[in-house]
């Protein structure tokens, strides 16, 4: 059964300001924690979300069981009452088209630029304007079951932001990936393939803390 993990973490704990150091170490913490029971969950996607000045981070994991909160306590120094999971079916079998949602997805926009030889693999570079990231966007929300409602402003409700470069060290190299967090509001077109987007991830990199796609209800009108 899929989980939802929510993981509040203390940003001045010494052993997090180094794990947040580099996406690297992050990514095994989060493996350890779902794998601690000899599974491999490749399924496994995960998300931070850095709090305000001093303010608890939030770290959300969805994966095919429920993370160890010894290594979770080991990493972060968080206890019981930071580790917050339930099961995602409930939540995923109640989406039903045209309902809407606020969103928040961290991805890695990348595109595939073609070598010219047929006989040689294209490279895949990252894009780094946000009107690019905007067009990702639009074209993975089609895939994944989703619009963004266009506003009176003719345009779609979404925003763009901490639109940057990320590098960390990986295997003696850098790896240097594209980032993009995207905030707005989405309307359900194909339940099964926003589904699919919920539990399997958006774009590339998921490893790494991208791709992970939540959504919040909207508040409502008055």
């Amino acid at each position: 059964m899929t989980q939802f993990t929510r993981i509040m973490i203390d940003p001045n704990h010494r052993h997090t300001r180094w794990a947040m150091q580099s996406l690297e170490r992050l990514h095994a913490i989060v493996a350890r924690s779902v794998e601690s029971q000899g599974i491999v969950d490749s399924r496994a996607i995960w998300r931070l979300d850095a709090g305000r000045t001093g303010k608890p981070c939030r770290l959300y994991i969805v994966s095919g069981g429920v993370p160890d909160a010894t290594v979770l306590h080991e990493e972060f120094g968080v206890g019981p009452a930071e580790i917050a999971t339930c099961a995602y079916e409930p939540f995923l079998d109640g989406l039903s088209i045209g309902q809407e949602w606020g969103f928040r997805l961290k991805a890695n926009p990348t595109k595939s630029i073609a070598s010219g030889d047929l006989s040689r693999r294209g490279r895949r570079v990252g894009l780094v304007r946000v009107e690019d990231q905007l067009n990702w966007l639009y074209r993975k929300a089609c895939e994944s079951g989703f619009h963004m409602p266009i506003n009176r402003l003719e345009m779609p409700e979404v925003m763009v932001r901490d639109s940057g470069l990320v590098d960390f060290a990986r295997k003696g190299g850098t790896v240097t990936l594209a980032s993009a967090t995207y905030d707005g509001v989405l309307a359900v077109d194909d339940p099964e393939l926003l589904r699919k987007a919920l539990t399997s991830g958006i774009g590339r990199a998921k490893g790494y803390g991208f791709g992970l796609l939540t959504l919040v209800p909207l508040p409502k009108r008055r």
